[in-house]
């Protein structure tokens, strides 16, 4: 049986896709909900995901972790699902071919981080025009709120729980939201404008922003920049999944290193120098990895 919307417009599964974030979203949250009634016993109006204790802990992972599937996995396996004749093919999940691009890939999650950082801290300096501070208060209210309990879930001390943050910081996120960043939305939006890199690009953008934080956006479209590109140059989602989980996986665990004792630099600086010359070779690295990724997608394309 043919697809329900295979043949329909890029537009057309666009605004499918929305609604399928939407219900997934709205499904994920309520599967959490339910869980966390069913098994913690917590009354509904009493849910907190700010309350302190091993049990408040419990709580807010269950959630998290609930949201994440129903926001990163429902919208895009049911997307493949209506618009796709090879449902997995459709968003991405191809055999690697050239083993080069994901080497490529991986080494620039490294090489970009003093560039990384150095954007990062021009980026904090920007502010946006007195006309829109109640946004501005918005968005520093957010950006805290996500900071708090970023370190509620990272501040371990086991093994265990390095693990489950890895589970749910690292693996759900990188195969989640390249699902639907890469796997459907970059495929849509470079159909829609007619331009590969202005789709990479809008895909990047709104990789950005939905992280809701104004003051990492600019570091975070970069990022969705490299992931973007190196999906396209490999024609595989495998690439930019393994980069994205390096990148995540990599904080999980300077993290955990450093909160416990084992290293002294800490994850906010890892990567990070202030010497010039350090950042300008990391650009050139960048860079070159760019164009070696780009050189092994035109050969092939020519062969």
């Amino acid at each position: 049986m043919n697809p329900l919307f295979a043949n329909t417009s890029p537009g057309f599964k666009f605004f499918i896709f929305l609604g399928l974030l939407l219900f997934g979203a709205i499904l994920g949250m309520l599967l959490g909900l339910l869980i966390v009634v069913l098994f913690y016993q917590v009354p509904l109006d009493q849910i907190n995901i700010s309350a302190g204790g091993e049990a408040g802990l419990q709580i807010a992972r269950i959630l998290q972790i609930s949201g994440q599937f129903g926001l990163f996995f429902i919208p895009p396996i049911g997307f493949a699902l209506l618009v796709g004749f090879r449902p997995f093919k459709e968003i991405g999940f191809m055999r690697i071919s050239h083993f080069g691009v994901l080497l490529a890939g991986l080494a620039i999650m490294y090489a970009a981080l003093p560039l990384i950082h150095f954007l990062s801290e021009w980026n904090a300096q920007l502010s946006l025009p007195d006309s829109l501070s109640g946004f501005e208060d918005w968005m520093l209210k957010k950006e805290e709120e996500a900071a708090l309990l970023s370190e509620r879930f990272l501040a371990v001390d086991s093994i265990s729980a390095l693990g489950i943050n890895l589970f749910m910081i690292a693996v759900l996120p990188a195969v989640g939201e390249e699902m639907v960043f890469r796997g459907v939305l970059q495929p849509l939006f470079i159909r829609m404008s007619k331009n590969v890199h202005v789709g990479i690009f809008i895909a990047a953008l709104v990789f950005g922003v939905m992280h809701l934080q104004f003051y990492g956006l600019i570091p975070r479209i970069m990022l969705g920049l490299f992931l973007g590109y190196f999906f396209y140059y490999s024609g595989s989602l495998w690439v930019p999944i393994l980069m994205h989980l390096l990148n995540n996986g990599t904080a999980v665990i300077v993290y955990y290193l450093h909160h416990n004792g084992y290293i002294q630099v800490e994850m906010e600086h890892f990567g990070s120098v202030q010497n010039p010359i350090y950042i300008g070779l990391s650009f050139i690295a960048v860079s070159g990895l760019i164009f070696y990724a780009w050189v092994i997608k035109s050969n092939s394309r020519s062969a």
